[in-house]
């Protein structure tokens, strides 16, 4: 199994590109397709797959999906975000970055505006404990809520595409609307129980290990963030 990183957007969301046998699976592919088709030109790419439905991991799946003519899977407990983004994008004129938006829309609103066209919000379910298969191997879905309630990470043996809801200091952004904190503290509970040496490659930002950020749950508990 391969990993590829396409750092991708203005959040500079972590694209993945999962591989294996000439097969690929593409999760949250954020923004700026052209860079995801060049990162994975000769590879047969089976589906997108969404961690979560955010802005940020989503804007480029319309040009994908005309492009590869793919699958788009996500879990069913996600379906109210998206519809969620694109009612706050209508009536704000932009996205919800989170704690970074007041930052983006100072430096340039242009950078949080929505693009001509959005992804229709259509998805195929996966559940907690499939498998996708990708070339001869394949890729277990966990589902994961709290950050988004149809949150999920995908495991690929030893390595862990985490989305938004484990990265190095911690889970990932609670508070907003259809997210939850004891939620996330209880997902990123059970991915602490894979085994120390797991990769963890979060939706944004650097790789870490299940064996570094495993001694910090109940510091996070604490700090309720």
């Amino acid at each position: 199994m391969n990993l590829r990183r396409v750092v991708v957007g203005v959040l500079a969301t972590n694209c993945w590109i999962v591989s294996s046998g000439g097969e690929a699976l593409v999760v949250d592919p954020g923004d700026e397709p052209e860079r995801v088709l060049a990162a994975t030109a000769g590879l047969r790419v089976r589906a997108v797959v969404l961690t979560h439905t955010h802005f940020d991991h989503v804007l480029a799946v319309p040009a994908l999906v005309d492009a590869w003519a793919v699958p788009v899977l996500a879990h069913p407990a996600e379906a109210p975000v998206w519809p969620h983004e694109v009612a706050g994008v209508r009536r704000g004129g932009h996205w919800d970055a989170g704690t970074a938006t007041a930052a983006l829309l100072a430096e340039d609103p242009a950078r949080l505006a929505p693009p001509e066209r959005l992804w229709d919000g259509a998805f195929t379910p996966v559940a907690d404990g499939d498998d996708i298969a990708v070339g001869d191997r394949a890729v277990r879905v966990l589902h994961t809520p709290g950050h988004t309630p149809g949150g999920i990470c995908l495991l690929a043996g030893r390595h862990l595409l985490s989305g938004d809801t484990l990265f190095p200091g911690g889970p990932g952004l609670t508070g907003p609307p259809l997210s939850d904190f004891p939620a996330i503290v209880d997902s990123v509970r059970g991915l602490l129980a894979l085994d120390e040496a797991t990769v963890v490659h979060p939706g944004h930002g650097p790789d870490t290990t299940v064996g570094s950020e495993r001694p910090h749950l109940d510091e996070w508990i604490r700090r309720g963030w």
